[in-house]
């Protein structure tokens, strides 16, 4: 399958990286690359965000959304989505209730 861009937004805490990358190493994926964009804060919360986008190789599809389901069970993760083929719709955001 080759490599996939996923693309998590997660509550802006001390140890929320560290999980992330210890969920895609566990099962014995490497991160080819991995970027940390500070998002802000939501008008309703006082929560701030971040995105993290991390680039990793996969053997096919299944296990790209293995992981990412893996990724969303974790507290402090809004979503995980794949971004390789682009970001999704508005639509697509919209029912997936993702942002």
């Amino acid at each position: 399958m080759g490599a996939r861009i996923i693309q998590t937004r997660v509550v802006n805490r001390p140890g929320v990286l560290n999980r992330i990358t210890q969920t895609v190493l566990k099962p014995g994926y490497n991160i080819d690359t991995l970027t940390l964009q500070y998002a802000g804060g939501s008008a309703d919360s006082s929560a701030e965000f971040s995105i993290i986008t991390l680039g990793i190789q996969f053997a096919d599809q299944a296990a790209a959304e293995l992981l990412m389901n893996q990724l969303e069970k974790q507290i402090d993760v809004i979503y995980a989505v794949d971004i390789t083929d682009g970001l999704p719709s508005d639509k697509e955001r919209e029912d997936q209730s993702i942002y």
